[in-house]
């Protein structure tokens, strides 16, 4: 059993904060809140299909930096395929919600714990999909006319900090529940290891007391054949007892 097995999947609770927003040419504020609102349930249901709306997809590949990747199944297949096959598994998903990216929503082997935490483990650790998403995302400087939607990036960015500091809260508890499983272990392996040698140490006393019977039995054995070589005190010995003796 390893941490990952330890990892309960579970949705986030990241707030959404009352943010205000500046309307720009394209963009309304209230627009700037609905994107930033969708964008924290998203996080909160670690990247859900259903949950990547058009305004999303729009604003990321717009005004982030992204390229539109024909359209929002294959912009969506592009960065969240690890997400995709978490949620197909966890939710035990009859059908693929979407058929782009290969092996998108395909059946794994992995624990629930082990596909839970291939997503953090990608986006720290890889250059591609969420690991990809999240250092566009991040490094987005808003230059050029992206500097209308810098509001609205450093809500998302700050949000992704948010999530991000709840993973490293949920691993914290796996070490914790990981390290007591392994003491527990232990213990239960020297309880086991107690009642091995308390087995034997059973068994060797049956043999023992076996081997003791069989000495007492011989004992008496003996002690009859030395009665019986005994003569009585009631007749008078002859030459030939003492012979005999």
């Amino acid at each position: 059993m390893t941490i990952k097995n330890f990892l309960k999947p579970k949705n986030f609770n990241i707030k959404a904060k009352s943010l205000s927003f500046e309307s720009v040419q394209y963009m309304t504020d209230l627009d700037k809140k609905k994107i930033y609102i969708n964008f924290v349930k998203f996080l909160n249901n670690h990247f859900k299909r259903t949950l990547f709306k058009k305004n999303l997809y729009e604003h990321f590949h717009c005004h982030c930096g992204f390229i539109a990747h024909y359209n929002i199944h294959g912009f969506y297949g592009e960065y969240f395929e690890t997400a995709a096959n978490f949620h197909f598994n966890v939710n035990d998903y009859k059908n693929p919600m979407h058929e782009c990216g290969g092996n998108l929503n395909s059946r794994s082997s992995l624990s629930h714990g082990e596909q839970f935490y291939a997503i953090y483990e990608e986006i720290n650790s890889t250059r591609n999909g969420l690991g990809d998403f999240f250092d566009t995302l991040c490094g987005n400087g808003n230059y050029g006319a992206y500097g209308d939607y810098a509001d609205l990036d450093n809500a998302i960015k700050d949000a992704f900090s948010e999530y991000m500091e709840i993973w490293r809260e949920e691993i914290k508890k796996a070490v914790k529940a990981h390290d007591k499983f392994l003491k527990d272990e232990d213990i239960k392996k020297l309880k086991e290891e107690k009642q091995v040698a308390q087995e034997k140490a059973k068994q060797l006393l049956e043999e023992a007391n076996k081997i003791e019977q069989k000495m007492l039995n011989t004992k008496a054995k003996q002690e009859e054949k030395d009665k019986a070589k005994t003569i009585p005190t009631n007749v008078q010995p002859s030459l030939f007892d003492f012979m005999a003796a």
